[in-house]
């Protein structure tokens, strides 16, 4: 079988050139290929950053909602321990006799403000996943949610430490059944958890050592509203604060 070759005129040479060129054109096209998928995935993220950011912003609105009427269920029944200190201290209790049953029953109640859950775990993990990347912000955060673990580890302590219906004061003071009587089980609203007295309730006894004694269960229960209520305060300013810093950070 006879070889045939191409003559020297039709035979290929590849300059150093033509290679480097070619090089770079294949560099261009792969640095290029790597340039678009980073910036897809970039978008995508920075997407996915701020839809997160805005799931923890319409939280947060929930939040400082529910922290305001906290805030004025405190002040409410802040004003009735108020009320029946002074009565204790310097009045005829007789003429205060349905009054006293009523606000004795909110001592072992209290307004507890409950975030939703998801807030706070979308918070720890917003910063662990390093999704929020600004100093401030991720300070924010930490402040709002150790402000918020304070007030329940707080709440948590005074409901323990209230859970039992009648001490031993409130059994020598007031008639149990009258006094057990004004719960109502219907509700979940703090203003309505105790039912007016519609009616004359028995007399309470005027026993000089369980009023003074009674005096001081009133008294703790107001210094805890009012330390409960400078925290839900304090916390409400932090959650506007960091709603806020969302709304600068991803243009909210």
């Amino acid at each position: 079988m006879d070889v045939h070759y191409l003559p020297p005129q039709y035979k290929t040479s590849r300059s150093i050139k033509d290679h480097f060129v070619e090089f770079i054109l294949i560099f261009l096209a792969v640095t290029l290929g790597l340039y678009v998928d980073h910036y897809r995935e970039a978008k995508a993220e920075k997407s996915k950053t701020k839809e997160y950011a805005q799931l923890l912003y319409d939280d947060l609105k929930t939040d400082t909602s529910n922290l305001q009427k906290t805030i004025e269920e405190k002040s409410w029944i802040e004003a009735k321990y108020d009320s029946v200190e002074d009565i204790l201290a310097t009045k005829d209790i007789r003429e205060y006799n349905e009054l006293i049953y009523y606000v004795e029953r909110y001592i072992t109640k209290s307004a507890v403000f409950e975030s939703r859950d998801i807030t706070y775990e979308q918070l720890r993990n917003a910063v662990n996943k390093k999704d929020i990347k600004d100093i401030k912000l991720q300070k924010d955060i930490a402040a709002y949610n150790t402000f918020y673990k304070q007030y329940r580890a707080s709440e948590n302590a005074y409901i323990t430490s209230e859970s039992s219906n009648l001490s031993g004061i409130e059994s020598d003071l007031f008639n149990p059944r009258d006094l057990t009587s004004l719960d109502n089980p219907k509700t979940n609203d703090f203003r309505t958890l105790v039912l007016r007295p519609g009616m004359e309730l028995q007399p309470i006894r005027r026993n000089v050592n369980y009023l003074k004694l009674f005096y001081i269960k009133v008294d703790n229960a107001n210094k805890h509203t009012k330390s409960m209520k400078l925290l839900l305060e304090k916390q409400k300013t932090l959650g506007l604060n960091l709603m806020k810093d969302l709304e600068k950070e991803y243009n909210l």
